[in-house]
């Protein structure tokens, strides 16, 4: 497996050639292929696609060369893909997104109405902020303005070293336009439609639009013409255009869509991505949040991959895993993607500023804003090690039931449907449909997938064999709801359906492990952190405060640009550097952070104490309501450093124990660790990183019997200072930006509360246990 990946680098900074240059040395020291070049909430200096801008980009690109990192470009300015940061809907108005709501009242741009048990409905036109992507006059405009700017702009040895485009989230146009549907139900729409229906089925579409959103003779039909219309319709009009551009100059196009995540979400988004899979290059899907969330969709885009290309695919991992996300949590993650045969990876975010906007926008910052970044490389080399062992081809065929989906799906579920991912929707036909088939594929061993219509048009019998493109298949499963023609039925009739089967999960049986006292020291030299919240006091003016017992040297550090700082009276030099008193401080600054509050925290060494008592918390947490007070550095407790002064520490907190060694040793276990990972060495020589759930190490050559010095740093999970402290859940597997104001969206629970913030500190545990396990040199 040709296993690649990449950093998703968010450029939401000035474009500056030396600090752009200095990360992608981050990047590749990091462990990473190369770098996807991602405006998002770029400022605009140079202007966005300006010829200073691509100056300067052109140096980077080719800095990039020099250190052997592959480059791609983002095709936007923010997301999703299309508008060109604005600029394409000020030059071509008529690209932009509409869609149709039923609704009962006259409207006042109606395109049409129709009679339904006795009562009359009408179709609403509604526009929206974003593009039609069914026109196909966008791709061209798209190209012209993005692409060809880029191609033009560039300096020839800069483009020419560009390998890939990268487009986000194009869709049929209700995904984008969520908030604003129709409670009875909405369906994509765009200019020429109506002709199109006509065209390609000889038919009026105002004949079959009833059927779309209530039941009547022939709605099943209906309905799946509609969809696979659409798909088509997306399919040329989109992304071909830009797949072929990109070829025409030896560009790859990958791209993932909205609503991948299983056959129910991708009707009224795109269809079906089998489709669309086989029009891209290099076809990707976005698989975001902590935790593996179903197989099917990576086994999709792997399965088209190699069905219709040449195996490579991609997947944006990771994004929105929140600051509480460690290395153990990223390797599972990315071996989940790869073992189902994704191998061009692009880990989601790296903020090339963070400020505060770039802390709360879907976090984390990876690799060089969380704590853990000096174990990233290790994560990256596991992984690729991981994959050798990985052989993505298939023996099964799998038949999705799309088209069974499409004729009972009403356009009123998409509202009661989470459109972040679609990990709820309603209990429908539909939904009861992509159930069973969900179920089915978790007991299936070895398998591809495909739709109904790519048999239809790819597949033939070949020595006893399905040959669908590239692949051939011993035997193939059709769903329950999978409606082939009568040819693809015939097909597949003359071959074995495979058992399913229930999962069987190989364990591998653990070496033996002694286990003896470890009474661990903790080496206090650490600089220690207070996040502090801050309090608008109007035009753009903050206040904050916070106890000390002492008078205690600080430095005040924010995430933004602050000026005007004030200490207790005094202003505090250019190093935000000072005093604090004892008793109640308070810092005045001013500071601009795009509308929200602040982030910033003081720095020194000392401790953090809280005044009431930690408690467990949600998910893992522990949870105590403060205030908290900074005192001089104390022997803190190594089996709770979080209680015992440092809750909010950054740096790694290293502890140490002189342990005596029966036999030759060959690997050490810490155990009861409460951390994001830990990194160990034996007598000053290094044995590298670990993390759970093993938490082992193996020696670089076997440890004699003897007194031995063991040193483990303990790396604290970024969430304790990052936040958001006062989430109702505390370290969720999925954080939003609307999580950090507090709000309900579709990343909370679906019966959280409307406010989800509590009085609560959240912090995750950081300590260690006085035991050691050890594993001997076998004999």
């Amino acid at each position: 497996m040709n296993l690649r990946f990449y950093s998703l680098w968010a450029i939401n900074a000035p474009l500056e050639e030396g600090r752009l240059c200095r990360q992608l040395d981050v990047l590749r020291s990091a462990g990473f292929d190369g770098a996807v070049f991602h405006p998002r909430y770029y400022p605009n200096v140079p202007p966005y696609l300006s010829d200073q801008y691509m100056a300067v980009l052109s140096r980077v690109i080719l800095y990039a060369k020099s250190i052997g990192m592959e480059f791609w470009i983002y095709d936007e300015d923010g997301w999703p893909s299309g508008t060109v940061g604005g600029q394409l809907l000020e030059r071509y108005p008529q690209d932009g997104q509409q869609w149709a709501d039923l609704v009962a009242e006259a409207p006042a741009e109606s395109l049409g109405s129709f009679e339904h048990a006795g009562r009359r409905w009408h179709l609403a036109r509604r526009r929206g902020a974003g593009v039609d992507y069914l026109n196909p006059d966008l791709a061209l405009h798209f190209l012209e303005m993005t692409h060809e700017r880029y191609r033009l702009g560039l300096e020839p040895s800069a483009f020419e070293h560009v390998t890939t485009f990268f487009c986000d989230e194009p869709e049929f146009g209700l995904g984008h336009a969520y908030n604003r549907l129709s409670p009875l139900g909405s369906i994509p729409w765009t200019r020429g439609l109506l002709e199109l229906y006509q065209s390609h089925y000889g038919q009026p579409i105002e004949e079959i639009l009833p059927l779309l959103f209530f039941p009547g003779d022939g709605d099943r039909a209906a309905r799946v013409k509609f969809w696979e219309l659409l798909t088509d319709r997306f399919c040329e009009a989109f992304v071909k255009p830009i797949d072929q551009w990109c070829r025409r100059f030896g560009k790859r196009f990958t791209a993932h869509v909205k609503g991948e995540e299983h056959p129910l979400f991708q009707v009224p988004m795109i269809g079906s991505c089998h489709q669309v899979f086989q029009n891209l290059g290099l076809p990707g899907i976005d698989a975001l949040e902590r935790f593996p969330s179903g197989d099917f969709f990576p086994r999709q885009v792997a399965s088209a991959a190699q069905q219709f290309g040449n195996g490579d695919c991609m997947a944006e991992a990771f994004g929105g895993a929140g600051w509480g996300a460690g290395p153990g949590d990223l390797e599972r993650y990315l071996q989940w993607l790869v073992g189902n045969g994704v191998n061009h990876l692009v880990l989601h975010l790296f903020q090339s500023n963070l400020s505060t906007h770039a802390i709360h926008d879907w976090p984390a910052s990876i690799p060089a804003h969380v704590n853990w970044r000096d174990a990233f490389a290790e994560v990256i080399a596991r992984v690729r090690r991981f994959a050798k062992s990985v052989e993505p081809r298939a023996d099964t065929l799998v038949v999705a039931p799309y088209r069974g989906i499409m004729e009972t799906y009403a356009p009123w579920e998409l509202l009661q449907t989470n459109i972040h991912n679609a990990s709820t929707y309603p209990d429908t036909a539909a939904g009861r449909i992509n159930r069973d088939f969900l179920k089915l594929i978790k007991s299936v061993h070895g398998y591809d997938i495909s739709d109904e219509r790519s048999i239809e048009q790819h597949g033939r019998l070949e020595n006893g064999r399905l040959r669908l493109g590239n692949c051939s298949y011993r035997s193939v499963i059709v769903a329950e709801g999978a409606r082939l023609n009568d040819a693809a039925r015939q097909l597949v009739a003359e071959l074995p359906t495979a058992v399913a089967v229930e999962s069987v999960r190989v364990v591998a049986t653990p070496p033996p492990v002694d286990f003896c006292a470890a009474k661990w020291n903790f080496l206090p030299d650490v600089v220690n952190s207070l996040v502090l919240e801050a309090v608008p006091l109007g035009g753009q003016r903050f206040s904050t405060t916070f106890e000390a017992s002492q008078s205690i040297e600080l430095e005040v550090g924010f995430a933004d640009i602050a000026e005007g700082i004030i200490m207790n009276g005094s202003a505090l030099g250019h190093n935000s550097r000072g005093v604090c008193v004892p008793g109640r401080n308070e810092i005045h600054f001013g500071c601009s952070a795009g509308g929200l509050i602040p982030f910033l925290a003081v720095h020194g060494q000392f401790a953090v104490r809280s005044r009431t008592t930690f408690v467990d918390g949600p998910n893992g947490t522990v949870i105590t309501e403060g205030p908290f007070t900074i005192e001089p550095t104390s022997a803190a407790q190594p089996v709770d450093f979080v209680a015992t002064g440092y809750p909010f520490c950054r740096e790694p907190l290293t502890v140490q124990s002189d342990i005596e060694f029966k036999m030759a040793m060959a690997q050490t276990q810490l155990v009861g660790v409460r951390a994001d990972c830990a990194h160990v060495t034996i007598d000053d020589v290094d044995c590298g990183w670990c993390w759970g759930p093993d938490w082992s190490v193996r020696l670089p050559s076997a440890a004699p019997a003897g007194p031995h010095k063991i040193v483990v740093r303990l790396i604290p999970s970024t969430f304790n200072f990052f936040g958001p402290h006062h989430h109702i859940d505390g370290d969720r597997y999925i954080i939003s930006p609307e999580q950090y104001e507090y709000i309900k969206n579709f990343a909370d629970r679906p019966d959280a509360p409307q406010n989800t913030r509590t009085t609560f500190w959240h912090f995750k545990s950081v300590g260690i246990d006085d035991l050691l396990g050890l594993v001997a040199v076998p004999a």
